[in-house]
């Protein structure tokens, strides 16, 4: 019975912090062990809850079955920090295959309207894309930019820059007060 409250806990609080719509079939619609689930919101919300829920079924399944080894990180993958944890939930990530450690640097784009959503508040976000994946990132200032799109210069190692453009991508699609569900400003 604990077990379950605490799985309805965290859905109701999916709910709050996505506000997407989250409807769970009842006993009545399983089906070879499998319950019926519908997310509707805008596709942000959408993404973000079903990412979420995602998480808390795997932690279901850990409960019952054993976590993996403790501690240990997947081969060619960023150590988990809330901020890789949160950007996987709204985006897979894909590991470089790419291991020079001759630096690169990379020009990219994302919408104008975007660029506060990377920078978050008193920059925290972009700061921490810059500690998290050990990058010089430069965004294009407001004078700079010419049109839409707002130009980013990300250089470092391949695999670095790699994850830094992930978590750029990743961040467009969080909610708005990611900088505080990320606990990087209080």
């Amino acid at each position: 019975k604990q077990w379950y409250q605490r799985r309805v806990r965290g859905i109701s609080a999916i709910r709050q912090q996505t506000t997407a719509m989250i409807k769970i079939g009842d006993d009545e619609s399983v089906v070879d062990g499998k319950r019926k689930m519908v997310i509707t919101g805008t596709m942000k919300e959408v993404m973000w809850a079903f990412n979420a829920v995602k998480r808390l079924i795997k932690e279901a399944e850990e409960e019952i079955r054993g976590p993996g080894v403790p501690g240990e990180t997947p081969v060619g993958q960023p150590p988990i920090s809330k901020m890789m944890e949160s950007a996987q939930s709204v985006l897979p990530f894909t590991p470089s295959e790419d291991t020079s450690e001759e630096p690169v640097e990379k020009d990219i784009t994302i919408p104008n309207k975007n660029v506060g959503q990377v920078l978050g508040r008193r920059a925290a976000i972009i700061s921490e894309i810059r500690n998290t994946s050990n990058c010089k990132i430069i965004i294009e200032k407001d004078a700079e930019v010419v049109g839409e799109e707002r130009k980013i210069k990300i250089t470092g190692k391949p695999k670095d820059v790699h994850l830094a453009e992930y978590l750029i991508s990743a961040v467009q699609m969080m909610p708005k007060d990611a900088s505080y569900k990320l606990g990087l400003l209080h």
